[in-house]
């Protein structure tokens, strides 16, 4: 068995000598502060597997195909060559340490197996089949979005109605070619502008894309992740994926491999692990197929950021009955939800006495709660309580609990779409 090494701060060590670590890592080498110096020697001594950073080691750091770095933020590192990148130098997210050493079990030689993979995959895709992978919002189930046939497999795991369309992803604005016509300037700025990133653009559907794709709508939703795995396996594949998240319909995104694994496991042939999402709720969609640029669904990319390039930008209301044409997915009032109750309150701090209701918390709270709590943030930023939203939610849901709450945040920034994604999962009177 290949043997690696993983690189970490004094405080991560102190959490990883508690745990069971997989066979795979031979060495924890400790990076410590000047003030921790001693207490790692006293670590280092009550545990052979870890040992102090030499002088040379921090020239050589990352060096190998089987060393990792791992912060207590839940960031690993590690060199794996890509197709979509330049740098070698990869860094995945991981909601826990536990989640990030999994991983490592799994990959103890990502600069080799990881590649592999993608082109196994990229062959599953080309043959019509479904593969689940990574981007920077949340995971994606993937079909060769020509292929009417593959995207039929889409609807049919995730038990997905047919009126809801799906968002084509790419890896090379190449590729429009076959997707969209009449692609204005004005869409080219914003791909250049967000592009990777997660803005889907409604454009003019080509005459190449199957209506099931598009839910007979003569629009078609295109998007390039960022996400250095997802543009690799694209590409790989030489085609266009419709990716819908990988996950039963209506239910709460997933935003790790695990979650994908829970709902679809048996009903696709892959799953490529990339950790956790680093946005963490859908991208925002724009429509330039209305007289104003309207945007269908928020995101983390919103209208402060739009209105300098566009110049005019509207939000759309509510859509209307289920048997409409939906121009975009995520437009259902009920949507993302998990299968415990979940309100949306104004103080949480009433349910402190409940030992049988979970609590989602976006800043750091000193009520003394008896259920189970999810702090997301400590500090209500809204940046980290979208990434880690949805896992929050997965996780109240797994407890079999009565209910859970939360409460909105400021209608601010991407604190629109967390509301926005907050009131569709909400449970409704």
């Amino acid at each position: 068995m290949s043997h690696c090494t993983v690189f970490c701060t004094y405080p991560l060590a102190k959490t990883l000598s508690g745990l069971v670590l997989p066979s795979c890592i031979g060495r924890c080498v400790i990076s410590p502060a000047q003030e921790e110096t001693l207490q790692a020697e006293t670590l280092c001594e009550t545990n052979a597997l870890f040992s102090l950073t030499k002088e040379q080691e921090k020239q050589a750091m990352l060096a190998s195909s089987s060393d990792f770095h791992l912060d207590e933020k839940g960031r690993l590192s590690f060199l794996c060559k890509l197709d979509s990148s330049e740098n070698p130098l990869q860094t995945l997210y991981f909601h826990t340490t536990e989640d990030a050493l999994a991983f490592i079990a799994e990959y103890p030689e990502p600069q080799k197996q990881i590649p592999l993979l993608i082109e196994a995959y990229a062959s599953l895709l080309k043959e019509g089949k479904l593969v689940a992978f990574p981007t920077e919002t949340v995971y994606g189930l993937g079909a060769d979005a020509t292929n009417e046939e593959a995207v039929k497999r889409i609807f049919s795991a995730k038990q997905r109605p047919f009126f809801d369309p799906l968002i084509v992803h790419i890896a090379d604005l190449s590729q429009l070619d076959g997707l969209a016509k009449d692609v204005s300037e004005q869409a080219y700025t914003l791909m250049r502008t967000f592009w990777p990133g997660p803005l889907t653009l409604v454009l003019k559907k080509s005459g190449n894309v199957p209506s099931l794709v598009t839910a007979g709508s003569e629009t078609v939703a295109v998007r390039m992740p960022a996400n250095a795995l997802a543009l690799s396996l694209i590409k790989a594949s030489g085609i266009p994926i419709a990716a819908p998240s990988a996950n039963r319909f209506g239910y709460t995104s997933p935003t790790t491999a695990a979650h994908v694994k829970e709902q679809l496991g048996d009903r696709i042939e892959a799953i490529l692990d990339g950790g956790a999402c680093t946005v963490g709720i859908e991208s925002t969609v724009l429509s330039l197929c209305t007289e104003v640029p309207t945007i269908l669904r928020p995101g983390k990319i919103g209208i402060d950021e739009l209105i300098p390039i566009l110049g005019n930008v509207k939000i759309a209301q509510k859509a209307g009955p289920t048997d409409t044409t939906l121009p975009s997915p995520g437009l259902l009032d009920s949507h993302y939800a998990p299968t415990t109750p979940f309100y949306l309150v104004d103080d949480v701090s009433l349910y402190q006495d409940r030992s049988d209701v979970g609590v989602i918390l976006v800043e750091k709270s000193s009520v003394p709660f008896k259920g189970p709590v999810v702090t997301i943030s400590e500090t209500d930023d809204a940046e980290e309580v979208a990434r880690r939203l949805y896992w929050a939610i997965r996780h109240l849901d797994s407890m079999h609990l009565t209910c859970m709450v939360g409460s909105l945040m400021e209608e601010r920034g991407i604190g629109v779409a967390i509301n926005n994604r907050l009131r569709k999962a909400a449970t409704k009177a």
